[in-house]
Formats: C-alpha cells, structure tokens, sequence
C-alpha cells in the first residue's frame, strides 16, 4: 500500500545548526552493550565526525561541511570493530542532505536482529534487520482522532517490553507513548492520513512511558506531559500515580535484588529501595566536583554494585549506591559506561578511546583509539555519487568495478547471486575519500552466471549486473 510522506523544516534547522564556528573535533560518545545469548559482550558507540572544504558549484565556491555521527559495533571477544549504522549531515550547492538514527535496539540479544527508528530529511520510519518499514505521516495523534488539531508530535526514541511482544514508541515533550507490535511484519500500513490517525489514536497511551521493570513486568514507570516527577503503574499500564516530584531521566536502573531502582540526578542518584513506590524515592549525593555529562551503569548480576562518572572520575559503590570511592582515572572525558555483568570487567568510553577496565586491579586495556585520517584530498571532485558498470564485462575470473563519491564517506561493496545470497564483500565499510576508487573482484571459487554488485554511501544505494563466464 502506499505509504504517506509528510515532510517538515525540521532537518534544515538542525543542519543549519551544527555550521558554527570552532567545530569540536571528532571523538567517540554514547556507548552501549549488550550481553549475547552466550554471553559474549558486544559494543556500541557513535564518532562524532566533521569535515568541511570548499567546492566548486555553479558560478562560485561555497563552503561544504558534512558532520558524521556513526554507529559502530565492537565485538570484544574477537576485537573486530564494524559500522552498525550511518549517520551524516551535509550541506551542499545551499542543498541540505539529512540522516539520523534516533534510536536502536535487538532482538533476542542477538547483536544481528536490530530494530531501528531512522529521520531521512524529516521523514520518521521504524526498520528492521528483515526489511520491514513503518513510515510515521506527521504529525502524530494521540487521543485526538476526534480533532483536526493534532499537535507536531515527533518519535524521540523507543524499547521493546520484556516479553519482546510490543514496541513502545516515545514522542516529543513528554506527549505519549505508541504501543506497536515487536515483529515487523505486523506493523500496520495505512492509504491516506484518516486510517494513520484511526490507528495511532487508537494505540497511543497519554503518559510517556520509560521503563517496565525487568522482572515485574507488570510494573511500569512513566512521565506526564509539562509536568515534573515519576509516575507508577501496578497494573500494566493503567492507573498511573506519582511516587516522586523531582526532575527524573528518561532512563531508571534495576538492581539484580529486584528492589532497588537508581536514577542518575545533577546532583547524584535517586534511589529506591522498594520497587520505586511512593515516598521511597531519596537522593544520595555524591559530591560532584566537575560540571561534565555524568554516566550510571550497574552490575545487574550483583546486588548493589554501580558505577558512576564525573569527568575523567569512575567511583564505584558496593552498597546500594549509599557510598562512592574512587576507582580510577583515565586521561580523557568519559563519554558512556558499561559493566559486563557479573565480572570485574567495566568498559569505558571516552572522547579519544574505548577502553576496558579491570575493577578489582584497575588494569586498564584500550580496545579502540580515535582513528587519525592520512588520506590525501583528491583533486577532482565528482558532483555525485556513481557505480560505474564493472570492466571487462563478462569477465573470467577477475573484473574491475570503479565509483566515484562526492564527499568523504563511508562505503559498502558487495557481490550477490541471483538468489540474493552475498558471496563476496569488497568494501566493509570503510571510509574513502571524495573521487575515484576502483576494486579489483576475483570470482575463481564461483560458478557461472550473472551477479549484482551493489554500493552503499551517504544513504544511497546502487546496483549494477555483472556476468562471469567460465
């Protein structure tokens, strides 16, 4: 069915805003992890990247930037660090190119089952690792199909609810939560606006929904639209009331005991002891000593183990967060923290490396380091990306495939079947500079017939037919 597109000013805005001056300069942020079904522990963070020149466009030279800010995987049982998910700004010949991943998660802790919500120059979609896509028609109604005056509700983020059956979709300014089914092939598609709206309403819950207890999944924690506080529900989603009054994140942290609930404050944590129930909600402050992002991440195997961050700081807690020692300092600004559970190993995150700490030596091991970029600025720029047909065509075994990319970014090379099975991949996602590139593919342990090759740059995809002939 056809899908609605409804476009806003929102990219060119944010775009417009990352083009100041003093630009930082690149540097890791946002770590993540995930424990495999075999207990194997995975990693995720972004590079902030910024880049900009002048080029040639029309009758004069304007100032060209793009920022990067990709998702990157790292797999710490084999060391191998991959590209998960692009993401890029740029500005170009006064033209503005968009994409974001505003937010991920995965299935059946399997690092290769994501689910992924994605802004492509202002258009909202969900997707996921099987290809199925749900585009938002903004704005989003919530509890008002009876209107015409919905409010420019946007998808902020999302988790899937420890059944893994449902997807909770978070919108803007605290407006409400979408509850959609998990699988992908049970999402909805909608004919025109009237249907879209029909349905969201329909699913759309009026509290911003942040959390579902782990083990009670009956329990769960919300926020309610301009006002301040934590709201809790016994019953599954209904009958919310408020537990506390102070200004709470959107993430809650919950101990392996199956009490206690942590929530990172400016000032320290909040913590409860009982379920997170009213009037058991009590800030421990720390006594921060810098004004830099502070991270929280627990031990969920260990009762009452947390770590926390103030600059370049890690303190530790063995006791329910009711006291702090130092653990240990490193030389950059820490950006994300993840413990493996039930270990002595706790991954940090910095501006300039990924490192792994060892809690109870303090050995630390550094896993990652900002990669310095000594590629050369090519002379010639290409005005736009292509995928040249590969020479000699047929080919036996050995053939060249040229493209060409309009601005420094990352690339994906690979070779299909007619069955659509990948037998070779001759970029993984490497960086290459703006120009010409050129690989060489070797099909001596394929069989004849015809094969797709298809590129993957600054989120656009091309594909070309090849034919080897033994």
């Amino acid at each position: 069915m056809k899908k609605l597109i409804l476009l806003s000013v929102f990219a060119v805005a944010t775009v417009s805003a990352l083009a100041q001056e003093n630009i930082q300069k690149a540097y890791f942020h946002e770590l993540r992890g995930m424990e495999d079904s075999a207990g194997v522990t995975h990693l995720f963070y972004k590079m902030n990247d910024y880049y900009e020149d002048e080029y040639p466009c029309g009758d004069g030279t304007i100032s060209y930037f793009r920022r990067d800010n990709n998702i990157y995987h790292f797999r710490t049982s084999t060391g191998l660090d991959s590209l998960l998910f692009e993401q890029y700004a740029t500005e170009y010949c006064g033209g503005y190119n968009y994409y974001r991943i505003f937010d991920y998660t995965f299935v059946d802790q399997n690092p290769k089952k994501w689910i992924k919500g994605e802004v492509a120059n202002s258009q909202y979609s969900i997707l996921d690792y099987e290809g199925h896509m749900f585009q938002f028609d903004l704005p989003v109604p919530t509890k008002s199909v009876s209107t015409t005056n919905y409010k420019d509700y946007f998808p902020t983020g999302f988790f899937l609810n420890t059944e893994q059956d449902s997807l909770f979709i978070q919108t803007d300014y605290n407006a409400g939560t979408l509850k959609f089914p998990a699988k992908g092939n049970d999402w909805p598609q909608f004919q025109n606006h009237e249907t879209y709206a029909a349905y969201t309403d329909s699913v759309a819950i009026n509290w911003d929904i942040i959390a579902q207890h782990p083990s009670l999944d009956s329990l769960y924690f919300a926020r309610a639209e301009n006002q301040n506080g934590l709201y809790r529900s016994e019953q599954s989603l209904q009958n919310f009331t408020q537990v506390d009054t102070n200004s709470f994140s959107s993430s809650l942290k919950f101990d392996s005991d199956s009490s206690h609930i942590y929530s990172l404050g400016k000032n320290g944590i909040f913590k409860s002891s009982e379920l997170g129930a009213h009037s058991t909600w009590s800030l421990i402050e720390i006594g921060f000593e810098t004004n830099s992002p502070k991270f929280l991440t627990i031990d969920d195997q260990i009762p009452g183990r947390l770590f926390i961050s103030d600059s370049t700081l890690i303190l530790n807690s063995d006791d329910f967060g009711n006291s702090f020692t130092e653990l240990i300092f490193v030389d950059d600004q820490i950006t994300g923290l993840y413990k493996k559970p039930d270990s002595d190993l706790l991954y940090v995150l910095t501006t300039e490396e990924l490192l792994e700490v060892n809690t109870e030596t303090q050995e630390t091991t550094t896993l990652k380091q900002l990669p310095v970029s000594s590629e050369p600025e090519p002379k010639e720029i290409p005005n736009q990306i292509t995928l040249e047909q590969n020479y000699p065509n047929p080919f036996n075994p050995t053939t060249v495939i040229s493209y060409q990319l309009a601005v420094n970014s990352l690339v994906n090379l690979e070779v299909f079947d007619v069955m659509g099975r990948k037998v070779a991949v001759l970029v993984d996602g490497e960086r290459k500079s703006a120009g010409s590139h050129q690989v060489t593919f070797d099909a001596s342990g394929l069989s004849s017939g015809m094969y797709f090759y298809r590129l993957q740059s600054a989120g656009q995809t091309f594909t070309q037919k090849m034919m080897l002939v033994k």
